[in-house]
């Protein structure tokens, strides 16, 4: 009666482990590629912010100062 008892303990921790595996690599595959998509958006969030940077250069170097060139009426009468 041991040697029953035995391997049926034996065989309940194999099934308990294959079921564990089982869980674990899919829980394993989502993870995996859930970190594939934050590593794509942290990607793409540094090239827009790069390319914010840079239009804003570009941005400030065509912007008139208004003291420079008034674009209203001038009050001097000639």
């Amino acid at each position: 009666m041991a040697n029953v008892a035995e391997a049926l303990k034996k065989e309940t921790a194999r099934t308990k482990g294959k079921a564990t595996k089982n869980a674990i690599r899919e829980i394993r595959e989502k993870n995996a590629g859930q970190r594939r998509l934050v590593a794509e958006l942290r990607t793409k969030v540094f090239l827009l912010e790069r390319e914010n940077k840079r239009l804003r250069a570009t941005i400030r170097k065509f912007q008139v100062d208004p003291a420079q060139h008034p674009t209203g009426k001038s009050s001097k009468a000639r």
